[in-house]
């Protein structure tokens, strides 16, 4: 089934929270799933750059002047010139992760990159092979947080580090470097995850043998790797203007589920697919919601998110829209994520320690580098919020400048957007520039603000000790 929202296991989550975790289960190991214990859900043999195949070329020449194409209005009559390629003809994954990254890249151009004329079709020489390699890949035939981040980058320095100032994107829509920095600073903080995989992993074995200075020593490595995630999402600032990725880049996220406001109107058709031939699908768009990492530590860390129902006041159900972006992760990573949720047993240890022997120097240092890590996801999450604060909410209050009028993102909910800022408001509290994010939606379909909130409380509520105050 592709892209659906299944019932995800979290046994875990429901566990008495007094006792460590039932060993049921094997320990998941990384490579089983895809997953590098250095570079983690991104490919450590790097992304594949282009397909060899000569039957293949007309997608790759297509992305080799994808910009220009873009530019001067002519995508749409090149690729309704494709031929049909049949996608049996890529043989190894990497090749078909290659083919979904082109194919969405186009794909999404070709709907959004026309200005204000929004195409409501995608033609059969690119829904075809675009459903089929994605049938094949168990993902859906939408621009995927997968396609724009995970599939799509390369070392600067083949022999260089796995760094952020050695990597830099295959591909972008706008080709701007801002773009290029917005993708490869996700790409950056996918990485630095991986040796904090590892770490966990590690520890979830130690929990087992009943090791605590195994299990800190662990999550002292992993801390290392946290506090670099944390600290790496401001960095978005330094090459990637507001503006450009507002008024320029957003709406290539877009995808085809509640795009009404933006200008696609009833869904997207994909023409020579389905019964008819013309089948019509709705799908979310790129959003890092869909990233695996901050689930997997969610899970490692017990940090549960749930729904608010509005009329009492408190939570209930697991958070519906948490499992469905989970729809639009690859494969073998949304199996990675119900094989730890069967696992995952650090909370319930530390917990289990903290009960019953509060005052040992082991239990307090578990105790102390269990919430530091914590906080380095609770401080990433603070960070994501001013992210969407500055580039969202304060571009759709000021209005597309002078002469990019066909960048225009037409969101119905947003707030009215008002002539061209001329000079700098006074900053405002971050609590006053929260509250008026309310009722905008991401590319993901999420409402921002309370969404972003809820997983950041959350977070912070799964310290041991009584969680810091915001």
């Amino acid at each position: 089934m592709i892209a659906t929202t299944t019932a995800v296991p979290i046994l875990h989550l429901h566990q008495e929270e007094n006792k460590p975790c039932a060993d049921l289960l094997p320990v998941p190991v990384l490579e089983d799933y895809d997953i590098s214990p250095i570079t983690g859900f991104v490919p450590h043999d790097q992304p594949l750059p282009r397909l060899l195949q000569a039957y293949f070329q007309p997608w790759e020449e297509t992305m080799d002047q994808l910009n220009h194409l873009i530019d001067s209005r002519q995508l749409r009559s090149k690729v309704d010139q494709w031929p049909v390629l049949d996608v049996a003809q890529l043989t190894t994954l990497r090749e078909r992760q290659r083919a979904y990254v082109i194919l969405s890249f186009v794909a999404h151009s070709y709907i959004w990159g026309s200005g204000l004329d929004i195409s409501q079709h995608i033609p059969e020489p690119l829904a075809v092979p675009w459903v089929a390699v994605s049938d094949i890949l168990d993902i859906a035939p939408v621009l995927t947080y997968a396609s724009n981040d995970l599939w799509n980058w390369k070392l600067k320095d083949p022999k260089g580090p796995f760094e952020l100032e050695n990597l830099e994107t295959l591909s972008t829509m706008t080709g701007t470097k801002d773009e290029d920095w917005f993708d490869i600073v996700s790409t950056a903080i996918e990485i630095a995850a991986g040796p904090a995989f590892k770490a966990l992993i590690d520890s979830i074995h130690a929990v087992r043998e009943d090791n605590i200075r195994t299990v800190v020593e662990n999550l002292h490595l992993a801390h290392v790797q946290l506090d670099k995630i944390s600290k790496l999402l401001p960095r978005m600032f330094e090459n990637c203007d507001p503006a450009v990725f507002y008024w320029k880049i957003r709406k290539y996220l877009a995808g085809s589920e509640g795009t009404a406001g933006l200008g696609l109107f009833n869904g997207l058709q994909y023409n020579g697919v389905g019964v008819n031939k013309n089948e019509r699908r709705y799908y979310m768009g790129a959003t890092a919601g869909q990233s695996s990492v901050f689930p997997a530590l969610d899970y490692f860390f017990g940090v549960t998110h749930h729904e608010l129902d509005h009329n009492t006041n408190t939570k209930t159900a697991p958070n519906a829209l948490l499992l469905k972006m989970r729809g639009f992760m690859p494969a073998p990573h949304r199996a990675f994520l119900d094989h730890l949720a069967q696992t995952a047993n650090l909370r319930p240890f530390v917990l289990s320690k903290t009960a019953t022997d509060p005052e040992s120097q082991d239990v307090q240092e578990l105790i102390k580098i269990y919430d530091a890590c914590v906080h380095c996801i609770k401080l990433f999450r603070d960070n994501h919020i001013q992210i969407v604060t500055r580039y969202i909410l304060t571009q759709a209050k000021r209005g597309p400048p002078e002469g990019w009028e066909d960048y225009r993102v037409k969101i119905e909910d947003q707030p009215p957007v008002v002539a061209k800022v001329e000079e700098e408001k006074p900053k405002t509290t971050g609590k006053v520039e929260e509250e008026e994010c309310v009722g905008m939606k991401g590319t993901g379909g999420s409402d921002l603000m309370p969404f972003l909130k809820g997983n950041r409380d959350e977070t912070n509520a799964a310290k041991i000790i009584s969680p810091v105050k915001k």
